[in-house]
């Protein structure tokens, strides 16, 4: 017999969210209650957060610093597939500045990293090139770090990945498939 444990209702500044899709280090959720003292989030409004690896139960509890909104036009696969690298892209694109026309290289051991910082230069104007170029992109983790250094950063660079998303600047990239699937029904 399964045991479950009852989740509080959240305190001041937290959000207890229920769980919907995980993969690439982002769980996709619903929020199921908002606290107190918490801005710009309601019952029922689609969210993500870093995935820390925990089991998940149907209902969470998080800090509302750690919870993103997602915009209704972005599917929560598209979100476990395209926001961790979409971040780290956005940063290496704004790491190494080009202008229209310059031949950019990408450099970096993930493909799905590569392919969307390609893209999102190519949409910049850039010429995505395989030898040497203008410039070099290199995904390094000083970069990854930078991404992640504060909520108020990483909510505007999640809201450029989404509007990356909604222009289409990814369409060509292959997402890679989901490792886990629905967490919670």
């Amino acid at each position: 017999m399964t045991t479950r444990l009852a989740v509080p209702r959240p305190t001041t500044g937290v959000l207890r969210l229920r769980p919907t899709l995980r993969g690439r280090g982002f769980v996709v959720g619903i929020v199921d209650a908002a606290g107190p003292d918490t801005n710009g989030f309601a019952p029922r409004d689609r969210v993500a957060w870093r995935d820390t690896g925990e089991q998940l139960g149907e209902l969470v509890l998080r800090p509302q610093r750690d919870v993103l909104g997602v915009p209704r036009w972005i599917t929560d696969e598209q979100v476990v597939s395209y926001l961790g690298p979409g971040l780290v892209a956005r940063a290496l694109v704004r790491t190494r500045p080009f202008s229209r026309g310059d031949g950019v290289r990408v450099v970096s051991a993930e493909p799905l990293v590569a392919d969307m910082t390609a893209a999102w230069a190519r949409s910049l104007g850039a010429r995505i090139v395989d030898d040497e170029g203008d410039l070099a992109i290199h995904d390094d983790l000083r970069v990854r770090r930078a991404v992640l250094t504060g909520h108020g950063k990483l909510a505007e660079a999640a809201v450029e990945v989404f509007q990356a998303i909604r222009r289409g600047v990814f369409d060509e990239v292959d997402p890679i498939r989901v490792v886990s699937s629905r967490v919670a029904a």
